[in-house]
């Protein structure tokens, strides 16, 4: 009898632990991508040395642990390594410190209501109808998102973007943070859909220190001062940020697919930093809109970008161009924007933190003539929208430049896919871009050498 209320004991607890299990699950995914890419000219200076080859590799690995329906929580990492480089493990015997976090967040619905909130460090992005120019990235930060009607939804956040960011410097004796506020209102009609945006912030009075140049070539210093190249004006501030700035963009994304196969879509925003100093001020727009036509043989489109560039007397009455976060978004191109797949070699044009140009282009998506292999091709042509007679004053530094209203340029793509299995493909990937820059403008013939790329990668996703 004691056997049996033993063996009914030791049955009773395997079968709550069973319960217990079934009302926790972890889910993991990952993504593996390697990839060989070979670039020339990536500064449109042949005459710069420069390392043509590079063989790296990215691993994404998530795991999500999941409560219930209603709770969630999500642990993310990351691991990036050049092959040969002894910094990140790429070197032989391949053993380096090159694990990091890149999500930590939880997700919950407060309960008795629809309102679901994110914390922690997440995947944060403003709708673009080719990525946003904003910001596409991660962060830190608290989002909290309610249906307001079966079409209207609302999300309001905080993301605190940069806090005693100075390297050298105690926490607490500086000054430079970022906070940002945002409130996204997506509207989802029938065939339609809109999502209006603002973005409100500060930074503090030490982000920018003249002393610290941030066109250094020195990584450290040019990591330091990464959200000044995006956020103060873009000729150079003319001295230090000594009181605290605000921050500020309002846009609308939008999409109609109600006459499809046809399907149009665009983005309008207007950003603004008003600093201290009228010369560290920075406002400016940027819009795109595009056109596709999805046909059996695949899809046809064209795209038209516009962003503010800078007058003559930027360097004194502030920049005209729209500030920016990072350039990890916007990627009409993989080449000169920001669309090359995970690790590869992109945002050529773009530069980082500015889009002081116009451009016009054509693609074909889709298409194949192999079976389980998929093509894309487009063309596009553009010129900058920053006056050259900026460029040719001698307390503008030039580095800070890329094209004016003087100089053109024109970009193709070609993009191939191969699905070998369901979750493992090749991917190639080839650019060209010329550029064409006014001797007269730049007082040299060095800087618009063709630009070339050929990137192959194998990425597996489970």
């Amino acid at each position: 009898m004691k056997r049996i209320l033993t063996l009914a004991l030791v049955a009773a607890f395997v079968m709550g632990l069973a319960g217990f299990a079934s009302a926790k699950e972890v889910q993991m995914k990952a993504q593996f991508v390697h990839h060989l890419t070979w670039t020339d000219n990536t500064d449109f200076n042949d005459e710069n040395n420069e390392d043509d080859f590079l063989a790296k590799q990215r691993v994404r690995v998530y795991f999500d642990y999941v409560a219930s329906d209603s709770l969630n929580a999500v642990l993310g990492f990351e691991m990036n390594t050049e092959w040969g480089d002894a910094d990140n493990g790429g070197d032989l015997g391949t053993d380096g410190d090159t694990v990091r976090v890149k999500h930590a967040y939880t997700n919950f619905v407060v309960p008795g209501t629809s309102v679901s909130a994110r914390v922690g460090l997440q995947p944060v992005a403003w709708k673009g109808a080719y990525g946003s120019p904003i910001f596409d990235d991660d962060a830190a930060g608290i989002m909290v998102s309610t249906p307001i009607t079966d079409q209207v939804g609302l999300t309001l956040g905080w993301v605190r973007a940069l806090d005693d960011g100075v390297k050298g410097v105690e926490d607490g004796q500086t000054q430079d943070d970022i906070d940002l506020f945002t409130a996204i209102l997506p509207v989802q009609g029938e065939g339609f859909g809109v999502t209006p945006y603002l973005i409100y912030g500060n930074f503090g009075s030490d982000l920018y220190d003249a002393s610290n140049d941030f066109f250094n070539t020195d990584k450290d210093a040019y990591d330091k001062n990464f959200y000044a190249r995006g956020l103060l004006n873009a000729a150079g501030a003319k001295g230090n940020v000594e009181d605290d700035s605000s921050i500020w963009w309002g846009g609308a994304n939008f999409e109609v697919s109600m006459f499809a196969p046809f399907t149009v879509k665009g983005d309008i925003i207007y950003g603004a930093v008003n600093a201290d100093d009228e010369e560290n001020d920075r406002s400016g727009w940027f819009m795109d809109l595009g056109a596709e036509y999805k046909a059996d043989f695949g899809t046809l489109g064209i795209i038209g970008v516009y962003g503010t560039g800078d007058d003559e007397d930027a360097d004194t009455d502030g920049s005209n161009t729209m500030p920016t976060l990072n350039d990890s978004g916007f990627a009409p191109t993989h080449f000169g924007f920001s669309g090359a797949v995970s690790g590869g070699t992109d945002s050529v044009l773009a530069a980082g933190d500015r889009y002081d140009l116009w451009a016009i282009g054509a693609y074909l998506a889709d298409f194949s003539f192999v079976e389980n292999m998929s093509h894309k091709v487009i063309v596009m042509y553009g010129q900058g929208t920053t006056d050259g007679e900026l460029i040719k004053k001698a307390s503008v530094n030039n580095d800070r430049y890329f094209i004016t209203d003087e100089d053109s340029f024109v970009e193709v793509n070609f993009d191939t896919t191969y699905q070998i299995y369901e979750n493992l493909a090749a991917i190639v990937e080839l650019g060209y871009i010329n550029l064409d820059k006014d001797e007269d403008v730049w007082k040299t013939d060095d800087q618009d050498d063709d630009a070339l790329k050929a990137a192959f990668y194998l990425k597996y996703d489970f």
